[in-house]
């Protein structure tokens, strides 16, 4: 019988590759997307001209955020779906899926820290406003508890408005020109747009029904603007609410249930005023983004292409 240690134990071993703790999160970038903040960033470029290799990095930074916060965000909210195929954590398990995401977080710092130490802190408070907006978000969802306009605005603006003041604080920080352009008003209006019109499609678009399932957000049980508003303006807003309070109970809404739903929704006009607010929210797009195209002297047509092909989907 051997007694004594095989070598192994006395030798410096190699590392442990990265490939299982990334596979998760190489999944969902291979699945089909638009790529839209790296093209944002792209056209934010034409005024900071941020160098290559820099310029490089930050976009990995975004990519690698977003793909981390997607991850915990389908767990969270019981996605099955992420653009038309399972979740990473339908394929890899909630352990391994959550592991990945916390992974190529920290990846992020590390990739931060070759820009500058400026770099790292820009990232880590955007990485707090974004964890900040969903933690309040959850909240809302788990405890049944309606928030104001003006709540789900400030969640809106931490949330998906968090990802694109990351990047741009990146580029402003490693910029060799205009460096004191400030875009955070054109930003605001951006990730509320953003945000705004995913929810509206998630309840009004075919394309979303492929994608992610047949009104998703309800079976989530997020508190969307449209919902918000049903429910502290219409007369049905009781019978929404225990429409709701189902979904917690069955954990999902029976598709007549959902008929009811969006028949309330109807009913109360949340959907005009929720097109409403988008129309406002474009118009203050557009009218910062001439702002800011006057301040640069440089019109820029990246960003106003892309704000166009935002308008149409």
């Amino acid at each position: 019988m051997q007694l004594s240690a095989p070598n192994c134990w006395l030798q410096r071993l190699p590392a442990l590759p990265e490939e299982i703790a990334r596979e998760p999160c190489d999944y969902f970038e291979n699945l089909p997307g638009k790529n839209t903040l790296s093209v944002f960033i792209d056209g934010f470029n034409i005024w900071y001209r941020v160098p290559s290799p820099q310029l490089d990095i930050i976009k990995a930074i975004g990519r690698m955020l977003q793909i981390s916060c997607c991850i915990m965000d389908d767990i969270q909210d019981n996605s099955e779906l992420r653009r038309g195929a399972p979740a990473a954590h339908m394929v890899f398990g909630v352990p391994q899926a959550i592991n990945s995401a916390n992974y190529l977080l920290l990846k992020c710092v590390g990739e931060a820290s070759k820009l500058s130490p400026a770099a790292v802190d820009i990232f880590t408070q955007g990485a707090c406003d974004v964890g900040i907006g969903q933690a309040h978000d959850l909240h809302a969802t788990f405890n049944g508890e309606v928030p104001s306009e003006r709540d789900y605005i400030k969640m809106i603006d931490g949330k998906c408005g968090g990802f694109f003041r990351v990047a741009v604080g990146l580029m402003r920080d490693q910029a060799t020109r205009n460096r004191d352009l400030d875009v955070e008003d054109f930003l605001l209006f951006l990730g509320r747009f953003y945000q705004t019109r995913d929810d509206y499609n998630n309840l009004m678009s075919h394309e979303y029904t492929k994608t992610k399932g047949h009104l998703s957000d309800l079976d989530e049980g997020k508190y969307s603007l449209m919902l918000i508003h049903s429910l502290r303006n219409s007369k049905e807003g009781t019978q929404l609410k225990s429409l709701l309070t189902m979904r917690a109970r069955q954990g999902n809404l029976s598709p007549e249930q959902k008929d009811t739903v969006m028949k309330i929704l109807m009913r109360s006009e949340s959907m005009e005023y929720t097109l409403n607010i988008l129309e406002e929210l474009d118009n203050g797009m557009d009218n910062q983004l001439g702002r800011l195209e006057n301040q640069a002297g440089e019109r820029n047509v990246i960003l106003r292409a892309v704000l166009e092909k935002l308008r149409m989907q």
